[in-house]
């Protein structure tokens, strides 16, 4: 009894000086070993100035997509175009690199006369982005995933993710 009440304390002290990724359950004492999974400090579109509700101009031409990450070489990093702020099966893969915090700038182009976004000459087709979104209003998502490995044996997969507002301006 008195061991139990001593891991019972040992974990409280864990988890209220920041160690929450402990738990405790008849099996024992169980600890995050292993955690890639990134953070994201900032997201930035370098396009136009931000208007009074804070949405970001898009217009006809390049712009960059700017982020502050820390990652391990095993994070994977995606940027989308959504219509809301969720990642879905909807949305426009844009980007991709397994590691933010190396990569940490991608250089797009908005081709407005095709409905396409671009990446080194690639273009992505923003038709379903466009669809029923008569002002080409959305979000510029920023989402990495990474693991977590207990000692258990467990292990899940787990992601974070930042969201710009967006405008894409078409021409008249």
């Amino acid at each position: 009894m008195k061991s139990l009440i001593l891991i019972s304390t040992l974990c409280s002290l864990l988890v209220a000086c920041g160690g929450g990724d402990v738990t405790v359950n008849s099996d024992g004492i169980n600890v995050v070993a292993v955690d890639t999974v990134p953070t994201i400090n900032a997201l930035r579109v370098m396009a136009g100035d931000k208007d009074a509700s804070g949405v970001t101009p898009i217009n006809d031409g390049f712009f960059t997509v700017e982020w502050d990450a820390k990652a391990t070489d095993v994070a994977t990093f995606n940027l989308h175009l959504s219509k809301d702020a969720l990642v879905s099966s909807d949305d426009t893969d844009l980007f991709f690199t397994l590691n933010p915090e190396k990569n940490a700038r991608a250089t797009l182009k908005w081709e407005a006369d095709k409905d396409n976004i671009s990446l080194s000459g690639v273009p992505t087709s923003v038709n379903s982005f466009l669809s029923n979104n008569s002002e080409a209003k959305g979000y510029i998502i920023a989402k990495a995933c990474g693991f977590k490995m207990d000692t258990a044996g467990g292990s899940r997969k787990e992601c974070v993710q930042k969201e710009v507002a967006i405008q894409l301006i078409k021409k008249n």
